[in-house]
């Protein structure tokens, strides 16, 4: 399973990099994750590693070779200087066929 910026496939990302977001605003990224193995993707579960991001819409399943839109949702309670950096998690069964 990628992560791309873009549903033409051609920005990979490997760390969601959602920038400066005032503290409590609420900012919303679209990304797309791509089923790249000719497996089938099922029970999907998409997860990121910070308190105050959340999953608002992920694929549970992907056929082989398949695009689906992933959005993630940041309500920061602090302004970071730097940003923020936060790696996304992917988990899920591969079905062979």
């Amino acid at each position: 399973m990628k992560l791309y910026k873009d549903r033409e496939l051609k920005e990979e990302i490997e760390i969601l990099n959602l920038g400066i977001v005032e503290a409590g605003e609420v900012a919303s990224f679209t990304y797309y994750a791509y089923n790249e193995t000719q497996a089938e993707m099922k029970t999907l579960l998409f997860k990121v590693d910070h308190p105050e991001v959340k999953i608002i819409s992920a694929p549970q399943e992907l056929a082989p070779k398949a695009i689906a839109e992933l959005i993630i949702q940041w309500s920061p309670s602090v302004t970071l200087k730097q940003g923020l950096k936060a790696r996304l998690n992917i988990s899920g069964i591969e079905l062979w066929g």
